[in-house]
């Protein structure tokens, strides 16, 4: 019931959004739940749902932002005399997507914080930057080091720590942003605020490392 008024304000909030901007609203879009295998993508758990989406462009740049809800856990709860089930406690979990198009393709990366609660991050390997206390902080999910040679450079690793972005990937030519938003919902501000810090993100990124040679 709370996570069903939850979805129902988002959705109420994300329509005024996208009639403020001109952007398109959808309240349900079950086609971006399986798109990208990245987190939260990754993570176990069933009723898998996107809603909330707004799409449209920003500075020029397209983009889709929406909210993604799974049920990582079913507790089964049973009366301790008859051991009969009496109820069930779900485990839902619900996190924010923004994913803005590149001008170009770019190999694979994602990195993450190695303190967000909602992702399991612990298995992966710390980035090897010149800056300890930077690595301590992240980790590199299925990405390869020397890919992530050529993102982590020091303008890029100072802007992610200045501006609070800390899991994000590049899949193709799709540049993507996660965050497990602290109080409940991403509200519409926090949409347009993230969608902005990714605009700069665009800027920083090691295209000409990876452009094909002129002919």
């Amino acid at each position: 019931m709370l996570e069903a008024k939850r979805i129902e304000q988002t959705n109420q909030e994300r329509s005024g959004l996208a009639q403020q901007w001109g952007w398109r609203f959808r309240a349900d879009a079950p086609e971006l739940a399986d798109v990208w295998r990245v987190l939260p993508f990754t993570e176990r758990g069933d009723q898998r749902i996107a809603f909330g989406a707004v799409d449209g462009l920003f500075n020029q740049l397209p983009f889709v932002a929406f909210d993604f809800h799974r049920r990582p856990t079913v507790t089964h709860v049973h009366d301790a005399w008859t051991n009969k089930e009496v109820n069930t406690l779900d485990s839902v979990t619900i996190d924010s997507v923004w994913v803005v198009k590149l001008p170009m393709a770019l190999p694979f990366f994602q990195i993450a914080s190695s303190t967000d609660p909602a992702f399991d991050v612990d298995p992966y390997p710390e980035p090897q930057t010149p800056d300890r206390k930077f690595n301590r902080w992240y980790k590199l999910i299925d990405t390869d080091p020397n890919v992530a040679a050529y993102f982590l450079h020091p303008e890029l690793m100072q802007f992610m720590r200045k501006q609070k972005l800390h899991t994000w990937a590049v899949v193709g030519d799709d540049l993507l942003a996660m965050e497990h938003p602290i109080f409940g919902r991403t509200k519409p501000d926090a949409i347009v605020e993230t969608l902005g810090k990714l605009v700069q993100l665009v800027g920083l990124l090691p295209f000409q490392a990876f452009a094909p040679p002129p002919r």
